[in-house]
């Protein structure tokens, strides 16, 4: 009976982790992503029941800047649907903005964010880099 019982703890708690790493097939986020303009690689991996994604390669910074790498840009991405929605982190001008992200296909990903209240929305597709 214990046994049982332990097993049935073991499976309630791997089971966000189990419906992530599911979604590690063809409709699945997690991986890392070239943005549009080439510049850097975002990778995005779980971080609980959510997705995360970090700067994972970019340019050097200029003298007396701080480096992006490991800089949080998608934070808590909660799936509803075929998407994922959370704040953005923009690097450029360091506004968070009301994301969403879904795939278009297994290499390209759909990034769209809004300024909350203005209805300023932008958008682009970032592609798989592996």
């Amino acid at each position: 009976m214990k046994f049982r019982a332990a097993a049935l703890l073991v499976a309630v708690m791997l089971s966000p982790l189990y419906a992530l790493s599911a979604a590690a097939g063809y409709d699945s986020p997690l991986g890392l992503w070239r943005v549009a303009d080439g510049s850097a690689v975002i990778r995005i991996k779980a971080c609980g029941p959510e997705l995360c994604g970090y700067v994972a390669a970019a340019p050097p910074p200029r003298p007396g800047e701080k480096s992006a790498i490991g800089e949080k840009i998608l934070m808590g991405m909660k799936r509803q649907g075929n998407a994922w929605r959370g704040p953005i982190y923009d690097l450029n001008d360091g506004k968070v903005y009301g994301g969403e992200i879904s795939m278009r296909d297994n290499n390209h990903l759909n990034i769209r964010g809004c300024l909350s209240d203005t209805g300023v929305c932008g958008g682009e597709t970032w592609k798989r880099v592996r």
